[in-house]
């Protein structure tokens, strides 16, 4: 056999083997666009014997892609929820009661500040929309410690009355 292909007859075209398919590259990587150089700062003299002044590069203000912005994220402006009254009211009520420790009316306002504190609560809970549940427990918490610093003074006075001071009993009928 020889490696010449044999004529064919005559009128057809020549028999040809197609050309071998070229070589198809692999898919380029996308290529991203190089980081800026900035340029190095150039001395600049302004008379003989002085020292060198830097100039300072320029700042790119483009992000470049892949690289997170620096800031604090911007979040949309919302109207602020509205305070509930009744939780306003329990603070208030609960500092009057220890500023006015001296009276009858801390336990007037500390009876007052642990049931607006109650309300409140429960209106927040009922209502995200309404602020004010910190001021309502901490009116709460300030209602609840007068009035157990009030109970423990009745108490205390209840008992040196009865077993220690002059106005026991033994000693109001010893005459």
């Amino acid at each position: 056999m020889s490696d010449t292909p044999t004529p064919p007859p005559t009128g057809e075209p020549a028999l040809t083997p197609p050309p071998p398919p070229a070589p198809v590259p692999p898919p380029a990587a996308p290529r991203l666009p190089a980081h800026p150089v900035q340029p190095a700062p150039q001395p600049t003299q302004s008379y003989p014997g002085a020292p060198p002044t830097y100039s300072a590069p320029t700042p790119t203000t483009v992000p470049q892609p892949g690289y997170p912005l620096y800031g604090a994220p911007v979040y949309p402006v919302t109207a602020p929820r509205p305070t509930s009254g009744l939780a306003v009211t329990s603070l208030i009520c609960g500092i009057a009661g220890i500023a006015l420790f001296w009276a009858i009316v801390p336990v007037l306002a500390s009876i007052a500040a642990v049931i607006t504190g109650h309300m409140a609560l429960g209106l927040t809970k009922r209502d995200p929309g309404i602020a004010g549940r910190g001021m309502a427990i901490a009116g709460l918490i300030l209602g609840y410690a007068m009035i157990a610093i009030g109970a423990f003074t009745l108490i205390g006075i209840i008992i040196s009355f009865l077993f220690v001071g002059a106005f026991s009993l033994p000693f109001v009928y010893s005459r």
